[in-house]
């Protein structure tokens, strides 16, 4: 049995190709909105394990392999995974995508350092999503202009609004999008500066740096912590010689 640990659209892709490969597959999500992008005959798990509660669902479960899809940015769980497959003695095999060329963008190691070079901004375009938007509060708690892109659920709106964020400072709608629409938002809020994290090809950060540069304006570009990574791939080729070497 793999489990796929899934937070992007790769998870969902890969659990999908493996099902139809023959293997017997089960999908990890942290959500229910994330379980529910998935084709009906494939078994989804919804909620949050840490070690521990890893270990028991590998064992449970009967996983010889963990296939961790998630998003770079989901540090916590792909270093829980390294660790309960580590303590099963199963196979881990991290894919992640491929970086986006960003050689334009201002680059930075965290959020934090992300926050203190927005202040040289007046009006920023957050496109981070919404588990770190706190973050950036004193940003416009100080007066800036602030625009939000982030999920159209009904608990990140309500996140948004507790934390200060009126609704014309919000865009709820999900991604991801194309350069031109990029384009006609950063122009439309008028944007001097895009703030985003270093997802990878498919996560849609091109998109987003080739609007900004069409409109002449920075992209702050947040880093991908570093983890690691027992074994790690970068397309379904690579995972399937890797899956394959280990059943």
């Amino acid at each position: 049995m793999i489990l796929v640990l899934s937070g992007t659209k790769d998870g969902k892709e890969i659990a999908e190709r493996l099902k139809l490969s023959g293997f017997e597959v089960i999908a990890s999500t942290v959500t229910d909105y994330g379980a529910s992008l998935f084709d009906k005959g494939i078994k989804v798990f919804s909620g949050v394990l840490d070690e521990v509660g890893m270990i028991d669902f590998i064992n449970k479960n009967k996983i010889n392999i963990v296939v961790d899809a998630t998003h770079p940015f989901a540090k916590e769980v792909s270093i829980n995974a390294i660790n309960a497959s580590l303590r099963a003695s199963i196979k881990y095999i991290r894919y992640e995508r491929q970086s986006a060329d960003f050689r334009n963008a201002i680059l930075a190691a965290d959020f934090d350092e992300a926050v203190e070079k927005c202040k040289e901004f007046d009006n920023i375009f957050l496109t981070i999503g919404s588990k770190n938007l706190e973050k950036f509060r004193p940003l416009w708690e100080d007066g800036k202009k602030v625009t939000a892109r982030v999920l159209p659920s009904s608990d990140v709106l309500i996140k948004c609004e507790g934390l200060g964020l009126t609704p014309k400072d919000i865009i709820a709608m999900e991604g991801p999008f194309s350069t031109e629409l990029n384009y006609i938002m950063f122009k439309e809020r008028k944007a001097e500066v895009i703030v985003t994290k270093e997802s990878g090809t498919t996560g849609g950060v091109a998109e987003k740096l080739e609007a900004a540069s069409r409109l002449g304006i920075c992209t702050i570009l947040i880093k991908r912590p570093i983890i690691n990574y027992p074994t790690i791939v970068n397309d379904f080729d690579s995972l399937m010689k890797e899956i394959i070497d280990n059943t």
